[in-house]
């Protein structure tokens, strides 16, 4: 059953947008990835109703937070920084909770986990892992282009066909393309986008998995290009305490593919039903 408590939204110490969502007994914090730095940092009806559209299925057991990073970031800025932001958003607001880290927010969970494990229950790195896969990295590297010359729709349209399989991957892009040219995308600050493919591309935290001490879900596709088979099980294997679930055959958008199986794998994790077993393929 989904809760019918009306979504909070605003700004945690008038740093952080969040949406609150449910009013389950448990926590579960849910860390965006890289299109967080591309809307206006303000959620709204459609920011709330996207939220319940995500993450409804979860407000049965838990209170539900999507917690966005602060707009307007110093060029400095690191995944090792952001994760102290998410750090201080535990401390003083939230308490200890559940991470459900989506791409670069996988990023930023995996080093949240590692410097306060105490605030941490159980950790899902979602289409994500310890670093970018290689063989990305020009793709990044041509986003941050995009970025830098404000070419929004192009960064989406890129992200779409990296994301989708099969008529979404054909058809997407060129939504976007006819949907942008009416609404196109408004980022608060755009140099966040910059800063934020930035900190992807530096960020390598495979020297630091077995510092991870919470229970940990790894949980992708194959065929993902940012975050392929190969990272997955790199990630997976250099936890002390994991499991991996893999979804054959899919990309990075697989949280939205094939959403019900994926939403029903994490959290059959969260609530700690799942056997130990060291693979999941689907």
């Amino acid at each position: 059953m989904i809760s019918s408590i009306t979504p909070e939204t605003g700004w945690l110490d008038e740093t952080y947008p969040y949406v609150r969502i449910g009013d389950g007994p448990k926590t579960l914090l849910v860390i965006p990835g890289l299109s967080d730095a591309m809307f206006d940092g303000e959620y709204g009806r459609t920011g709330a109703f996207l939220t319940w559209r995500g993450f409804g299925h979860f407000t049965d057991e838990y209170t539900v937070y999507v917690v966005s990073r602060p707009r307007g970031l110093s060029d400095d800025r690191t995944i090792e920084t952001m994760a102290h932001d998410y750090a201080r958003v535990l401390e003083t607001h939230v308490g200890s909770a559940s991470v459900l880290g989506i791409s670069m927010g996988g990023l930023i969970a995996q080093e949240l986990a590692r410097i306060r494990p105490d605030l941490l229950e159980r950790l899902v790195v979602a289409v994500s892992g310890c670093r970018l896969a290689a063989s990305s990295r020009p793709m990044g590297r041509k986003m941050r282009e995009f970025a830098v010359e404000r070419e929004w729709i192009d960064i989406q349209c890129q992200l779409h066909e990296a994301m989708f399989t099969g008529v979404r991957r054909r058809l997407y892009p060129a939504y976007s393309r006819t949907l942008g040219r009416l609404r196109p995308p408004e980022p608060a600050s755009p140099r966040d986008v910059v800063v934020s493919i930035d900190a992807v591309l530096a960020y390598d935290g495979s020297d630091r998995l077995e510092e991870i001490e919470p229970r940990t879900l790894v949980i992708g596709a194959d065929d993902d290009p940012f975050f392929p088979e190969e990272i997955l099980r790199e990630t997976h294997a250099g936890l002390p305490d994991a499991q991996l679930a893999m979804f054959r055959g899919a990309k990075h958008g697989v949280f939205l593919e094939r959403k019900e199986a994926f939403d029903n794998w994490t959290k059959r994790f969260l609530e700690g039903e799942t056997a130990r077993v060291r693979d999941r393929a689907y």
